[in-house]
């Protein structure tokens, strides 16, 4: 058992009245680890003080030769999932929070092409299918009942 036993490992041990330490490394052992410190440790000294041999100092070593990665850097970390957070706005008002069918604002009025929400997605009267009324406040409910 060169590794750290698992349970199992040791129950089958433990079943055939086996010593553990036989079947252990050396290297689990405490008496290998208080032998790799009964050996007095030295500081080293200053390296100037260093005596070399002239072949070693007068070798130039250089740094490794690394290449990039091909293809763009990426501009930043990937995103998780559950980190990204998305705000949903309403197509009617155009204001954060919820969406068209929960809107009680009064819809945004088109100031051009760019600007607003495009008119197939207003909100349309259901007798004059025109924008910007409904129902209640359409000025042909009168020609429509009779």
């Amino acid at each position: 058992m060169d590794y750290f036993p698992r349970s199992y490992a040791l129950a089958a041990v433990r079943e055939r009245n086996l010593d553990l330490t036989t079947l252990c490394s050396d290297y689990y052992k405490r008496q290998t680890l208080s032998d790799a410190y009964s050996v007095p440790i030295m500081p080293v000294e200053d390296p100037s003080t260093w005596v070399l041999p002239s072949d070693i100092t007068q070798r130039v070593i250089l740094n490794p030769i690394s290449r990039r990665q091909a293809g763009r850097p990426r501009t930043g970390r990937h995103v998780s999932y559950s980190e990204r957070t998305t705000t949903q706005s309403c197509r009617r008002c155009g204001k954060p929070g919820h969406i068209s069918r929960r809107c009680s604002n009064p819809p945004m009025i088109n100031e051009g092409p760019s600007k607003g929400v495009p008119d197939e997605y207003r909100r349309k009267c259901s007798i004059c299918h025109s924008i910007g009324q409904n129902k209640q406040t359409c000025p042909n409910i009168d020609s429509n009942r009779e």
